[in-house]
């Protein structure tokens, strides 16, 4: 029997709310189920900040892996289509997986530390660029899978915030976000398969001395958008520090600096957009989300004047 930590629990609340005890009923089934099917053993949990569950462990058929118990959606199947067109270029491997449980299996990435562990925000800046760029990253869409676009998550999101209604303030940053996101589309318009969610978290140091990208969300877009999330990670902070980070990777990834923070408000509003919909215990719990939406959003808009 596993047991799962609660603040696991919390984080699965946000996204499922009154079905999270029905997903984590589940856990322990599977955990067999797959165990047999993969020769699996020494199976750890791992706290993480994502939202999923994951495992450490030994395959009898793939060596070192990480099980990955994802909570149901859509990003479940754009995350496995994603690592299988990657196939281990930059990415994790993706060993196998069962769409009908939502598990995955994947190389575990040693020795895995994430880049927050290189503590001069300057040389993550540029192991980040480097990254994204030197191996051919990220890879032309091939058409043969249905991803989502940047367009098509803003106006997902700004048509559920315009159903709950009392969030005009949180709109105005997500309109402005899109009519950033057309003037950027007219100077930028390669089709490429984005991560979609490239973050510190999602960068592991490997046996090689380089970095390994896990956990996509898998997203068509430019790479204009690839950097924003990262930017995003590394806020709250000064505003000079997030433009030293923009100017260290324009360089290298070939993309001006302003263009490099539009993009990331583009994510700012888009990602904190997102937090309204989550489930919250309580009306207070929400609206101290939605102040924090605002002074996020209000921070990296004031970066673009």
């Amino acid at each position: 029997m596993m047991n799962i930590p609660e603040s696991a629990r919390e984080g699965i609340y946000k996204y499922m709310g009154d079905k999270t005890d029905e997903f984590l009923s589940q856990v322990n089934k599977r955990l067999e189920k797959y165990i047999d099917i993969w020769q699996l053993s020494n199976l750890s949990f791992m706290p993480t900040n994502t939202v999923n569950l994951l495992f450490s462990c030994e395959s009898g058929l793939y060596g070192s892996c990480v099980l990955k118990m994802c909570i149901p959606g859509p990003e479940v199947s754009t995350e496995i289509n994603c690592l299988r067109e990657y196939d281990g270029k930059g990415y994790c491997k993706l060993w196998d997986y069962d769409l009908t449980d939502d598990v995955l299996l994947l190389e575990q990435v040693k020795p895995g530390n994430q880049i927050w562990l290189v503590t001069d925000y300057c040389e993550r800046a540029r192991l980040m660029a480097v990254t994204v760029t030197v191996k051919g990253l990220p890879i032309v869409y091939n058409g043969q899978e249905q991803y989502p676009t940047y367009l098509s998550w803003m106006e997902g999101i700004r048509q559920i915030l315009t159903d709950m209604g009392g969030l005009d303030d949180v709109l105005f940053y997500l309109n402005k976000a899109m009519e950033i996101y057309a003037e950027l589309k007219q100077r930028y318009s390669r089709v490429c398969l984005l991560h979609g969610d490239l973050h510190q978290e999602n960068m592991l140091l490997n046996s090689k001395g380089g970095y390994t990208i896990i956990d996509p969300k898998g997203v068509v877009d430019d790479p204009v958008m690839e950097t924003a999330r990262f930017l995003m990670n590394e806020t709250p902070c000064d505003g000079n520090k997030i433009r030293e980070m923009a100017a260290i990777m324009s360089p290298v990834i070939d993309i001006p600096e302003q263009d490099i923070l539009r993009s990331m408000f583009i994510d700012a509003a888009l990602s904190n957009s997102w937090c309204m919909e989550e489930h919250f215990i309580t009306r207070e719990a929400f609206e101290k989300e939605k102040q924090s939406v605002l002074e996020t959003c209000q921070f990296v808009y004031g970066l673009l004047d």
